[in-house]
């Protein structure tokens, strides 16, 4: 009981202390009063933000959905100017840049998209099928400028393997398919 009793007291003092002694207090020279103000009116600014955000989002689905690719681009990038890194707008700006062959610039967006939310699956498979479309690309050039004599044995079969995702990849499950390709990738 005397234990219990001491704790006590050192929480006690310590409580005083924090709210006697000037500029040790949590609440530095705001009163409560003046931090309940404060968070009010974050919670204020958060709201009208989202409210901006939303905003601009279903304008820019309405642009997208409508093929209208150029107004989209405008309404997702409002959205990154109120949010830095807002995923959704990243994804769907990574989709714009798709649809219109910029293949770099997608994939950097859905990079951005995976760094916002790294359980963004979608930016995952579009990413892997850029990286894919990628290699393909690179396996094709380096089958035409290898030595005659070089085995293209392994790289043919990657290029079937690429070819097949590309053609029935989406009549399997999409991680069966990029299984069977990482799969070759080992051999």
């Amino acid at each position: 009981m005397v234990r219990k009793m001491g704790n006590l007291s050192r929480v006690s003092l310590l409580l005083s202390l924090l709210f006697l002694v000037p500029g040790c207090a949590v609440l530095g020279s705001d009163t409560l009063e003046d931090a309940l103000v404060k968070n009010q009116k974050k919670r204020a600014e958060i709201e009208v933000l989202i409210g901006k955000l939303k905003a601009h989002y279903d304008q820019g689905e309405k642009h997208y959905s409508n093929g209208d690719l150029d107004a989209a681009e405008v309404e997702y990038s409002a959205m990154l100017t109120l949010k830095n890194e807002e995923e959704n707008a990243l994804y769907r700006l990574g989709s714009i840049a798709y649809r219109r062959g910029e293949y770099a610039k997608s994939a950097d967006y859905f990079e951005r998209t995976i760094a916002a939310n790294p359980r963004h699956g979608k930016a995952h498979y579009n990413l892997a099928s850029i990286r894919l479309m990628q290699a393909e690309s690179h396996f094709k050039y380096f089958a035409a400028t290898a030595d005659r004599n070089a085995n293209l044995e392994k790289v043919s079969r990657l290029l079937g393997h690429i070819d097949a995702f590309a053609v029935d990849g989406r009549d399997e499950a999409d991680t069966q398919s990029l299984d069977r390709i990482a799969g070759a990738l080992k051999k």
